[in-house]
């Protein structure tokens, strides 16, 4: 039996340019999500537990906002990796978020 892919907007936007999600096995790579900055490409695998693919969504969201704003590359950031920096980022999020889910909704409503 295959599970069934998670359902969302499959585009994430940034003001800038838009970046397809594409939703595939990433196992023969190692990887659970990548970007493809070039193409302007999400790739996530629809076979985590959808806790994981969740973060790890949010997780490939945080590479593309680091990219905007010129922190892309380790070398960008000598303090600190960017690999170490987006994980951080993304389990704060999703941890704050989970935990204050009608505050996040009311920082995240664009209801005028």
């Amino acid at each position: 039996m295959v599970a069934k892919k998670p359902e969302h907007p499959m585009v994430v936007f940034t003001g800038i340019k838009e970046f397809t999600i594409v939703q595939r096995s990433l196992n023969k790579d190692n990887l659970y999500g990548c970007v493809e900055f070039p193409k302007s490409v999400l790739t996530i695998d629809p076979s985590q537990c959808i806790e994981d693919y969740k973060g790890t969504l949010l997780h490939e969201i945080c590479h593309i906002g680091f990219e905007l704003y010129g922190l892309g590359e380790d070398e960008d950031m000598p303090q600190l990796g960017n690999e170490f920096l987006t994980t951080v980022t993304s389990n704060m999020i999703q941890q704050l978020a989970t935990l204050n889910k009608e505050l996040f909704e009311f920082i995240f409503d664009s209801a005028k």
